[in-house]
């Protein structure tokens, strides 16, 4: 096992230590992690990907061969074209997988790979992914561990490392300092994919001088100061384009810059 991994959901999420619980078909070999359909998912570390669809009942999943030897397992990954279980999706790229996987692709670590879902035995139930660890001889072990140790990131990482942008949609603020922006996140989406995904988590941004600010009128943007904002304020904040790396997905204090804010 790797040293540091990434969580394998971005986004919030609940899950227990229930690796050997009685199930239909046998003790759980994993730990379900409790999400919101659509989340993305993410390679635990670098790795080759294998796809899988399971069983007759039409289980979506992806095998992570990781560079240490270990295998990860995702089970129940999305098949629903909405935000409602209509299973119409089926286990394809774009829906159960992310655009353009391949099988047998290298990966890095924190890079999307799925998205959460419910297909297979879990239709209709909330939710979830389902993840196992497995050793290099193929027996499972417990995940709960390696869960709360790695590390939770703030958006998935794409395959092409070309510049993108982070759009944090209906953000509220938290603080605004010398030269920084401390918002609580509600929406984010990547400047490269269509969609985004819901996530409430605290971020710090720098605030350069260079950064514009605009608020909403009846008559349309005027030049605004974020100073003189109140906690709670709705804001849509666009970074500068950056590299996507694995500093700026951990997202720490002053990592991601601020490049535009809309105040509402």
């Amino acid at each position: 096992m790797p040293a540091v991994t990434a969580f394998p959901v971005v986004g919030n999420v609940s899950y227990i230590d229930d690796f050997g619980d009685p199930r239909l078909q046998g003790r759980h070999e994993g730990n379900d992690i409790m999400a919101i359909r659509h989340q993305p998912a993410v390679a635990f570390e670098r790795g080759k990907v294998e796809k899988h669809v399971g069983s007759s009942m039409g289980t979506c999943m992806l095998y992570l061969h990781g560079a240490s030897g270990m295998t990860y397992i995702y089970i129940h990954l999305n098949n629903d074209l909405t935000m409602k279980n209509d299973n119409r999706g089926g286990c394809r790229n774009g829906v159960s997988w992310a655009p353009g996987l391949r099988n047998g692709q290298t990966v890095r670590r924190g890079q999307l790979v799925g998205y959460v879902g419910d297909s297979g035995d879990a239709d209709g139930i909330h939710p979830h992914l389902h993840f196992e660890v497995r050793t290099p001889s193929g027996r499972a072990i417990n995940p709960y561990t390696y869960l709360n140790k790695a590390k939770r990131l703030l958006y998935p990482r794409p395959a092409a490392a070309d510049p993108i942008q982070l759009i944090l949609r209906k953000a509220r603020v938290v603080s605004v300092g010398a030269g920084t922006l401390t918002v609580e996140t509600r929406r984010i989406r990547l400047s490269s994919q269509s969609t985004g995904y819901p996530f409430r988590r605290r971020v710090v941004l720098a605030l350069p001088l260079e950064a514009i600010v605009e608020r909403i009128t009846s008559t349309g943007l005027v030049a605004a100061d974020l100073t003189s904002t109140s906690p709670e304020t709705t804001l849509r904040v666009s970074t500068p384009s950056f590299a996507p790396s694995w500093a700026t997905q951990r997202a720490a204090a002053g990592m991601l810059s601020v490049g535009h804010v809309t105040i509402y």
